[in-house]
């Protein structure tokens, strides 16, 4: 489902006045401010970027106007479109400039991500939402993607798991994005867990990887394990999520590649 968000009201007879000029004698009071919904999500993230893996950067989301500080700059989460459940945006360079604003939402494994196209047509967000059931959007995690930089940011009250109990015959689901373009790279990929914690990775267009139940105990306890190809580690981190909307399990993987950094990235296993 794809849907475009047009100018408000409000906003077209803005660019009328302004069209119109103020002559002729006759005063216009200006209409009144555009008021975002204040921010309902949680109250603080951890962030993450592909750089710096997972060094952790503390971020707390004000209610009022959702304004939090990225890197040293204030940008502002706010809640919007809440009835079609897109209910967020980040500010520049995540500019949503009430003009050019498309969005969807992708439902896998009884999970729901929203997602956010920008006016510059390529930076995005994914917000994980949890179930498609749920009254209110969770915002479990937020991806920013824009040309020149990424962010991952996960509910800092989730969980942190150290058995793979949770995950149990369960899927879970990921994509990444290009730096520097944030298309896709095609290399959507499942993971399908046993019930003696092991699990099979399904990835686009590739065999299928068996990751066996000794690995992921070396991952539970913070240890890495090669990637495919040999060349670099994984690492991952288990999560449950908990609130008035239930229970929610999530992966956060970290992907680190000695010999060229610049290969470095993260996935969100949802």
């Amino acid at each position: 489902m794809a849907i475009s968000y047009p100018a408000s009201a409000a906003s077209a007879l803005i660019v009328l006045l302004t069209a119109c000029g103020g002559g002729g004698g006759v005063d216009f009071n200006p209409p009144p401010p555009i008021v975002l919904e204040p921010w309902t999500g949680p109250t603080s993230y951890n962030a993450y970027k592909p750089e710096t893996l997972d060094a952790a950067s503390p971020v707390v989301v004000a209610g009022a106007d959702g304004a939090v500080i990225l890197d040293g700059k204030q940008r502002n989460f706010q809640a919007k479109q809440t009835g079609l459940r897109f209910n967020f945006t980040a500010g520049s360079p995540w500019n949503h400039d009430g003009l050019s604003f498309t969005g969807g939402s992708e439902q896998l494994n009884d999970s729901q991500i929203d997602y956010l196209i920008y006016a510059d047509k390529k930076s995005r967000a994914d917000i994980g939402n949890g179930s498609p059931k749920n009254l209110n959007p969770a915002m479990d995690f937020i991806a920013l993607c824009a040309p020149d930089q990424q962010h991952f940011l996960i509910n800092a009250a989730a969980i942190r798991l150290n058995d793979m109990n949770a995950f149990a015959k369960k899927t879970l689901s990921s994509k990444r994005y290009q730096k520097g373009t944030c298309s896709e790279d095609g290399r959507r990929k499942t993971l399908m867990f046993d019930a003696g914690g092991g699990a099979i990775e399904i990835t686009t267009g590739e065999p299928n990887v068996a990751i066996s139940a000794d690995n992921f105990q070396r991952l539970l306890a913070g240890m890495s394990i090669a990637t495919q190809d040999n060349q670099g580690n994984r690492t991952m981190r288990f999560y449950k999520f908990k609130d008035a909307n239930g229970e929610r399990i999530g992966i956060q993987e970290f992907v680190r590649y000695p010999a060229d950094s610049s290969k470095n990235y993260i996935r969100i296993w949802y």
